[in-house]
């Protein structure tokens, strides 16, 4: 069974945005800084946070439901032809693919319920149980991505939705982890 034979190709709008988030998933300060796993699981569960985030921004507005759509799409196409360059076959692929999405939209799910919530523990608890893995790591870096991620929420949710999917995303150094900023500078003491 081949699952994106019969999908339509995304909009350049779209894939442009998809490549943004890839772009400000894939920023080394949260490999070499933060005690994200620089791993094909790390840069995963990265990519499903930001991909997620903006999911979650497009389909609050009706308009940018399709947008919504389109992009979550898009990332389980991704998704598809990266599992199936690293040796997947159809047997396994379903199965495994099934598995992914199920985890995108669960975290996705998990991390906006925790930007809502009144507990300041919600967000860091939720990412150190996905993006962490659960592994030990020191509360600073913790604080330091969740700040990130309420930044990153913050300035999506102030961009109306058409100029997100026209212009794309807001800028991609949140002064959350910026060098120069003290919470991120207090960590290399």
């Amino acid at each position: 069974m081949v699952f994106g034979l019969f999908r339509r190709k995304a909009p350049v709008r779209i894939a442009q945005l998809y490549d943004g988030l890839m772009c400000a998933s894939r920023q080394p300060v949260f490999y070499a800084e933060l005690g994200v796993a620089d791993s094909v699981e790390g840069r995963l569960e990265m990519l499903m946070l930001h991909v997620g985030l903006v999911v979650h921004r497009l389909s609050q507005d009706v308009s940018g439901r399709e947008s919504a759509r389109g992009l979550s799409e898009l990332f389980i196409d991704d998704m598809e032809r990266s599992m199936r360059e690293i040796g997947y076959d159809d047997s396994g692929l379903k199965r495994r693919l099934k598995k992914v999405v199920g985890a995108f939209y669960g975290r996705t799910e998990a991390t906006t319920a925790a930007l809502a919530d009144d507990q300041p523990s919600a967000l860091p608890d939720v990412l150190a149980r996905n993006v962490y893995g659960g592994a030990v790591i020191d509360p600073r870096q913790l604080a330091c991505l969740a700040d990130y991620v309420r930044d990153f929420a913050r300035r999506l949710a102030d961009l109306p939705v058409d100029e997100l999917v026209s212009r794309g995303l807001p800028s991609l150094t949140s002064p959350a982890i910026s060098a120069g900023e003290p919470a991120f500078s207090d960590l290399k003491s």
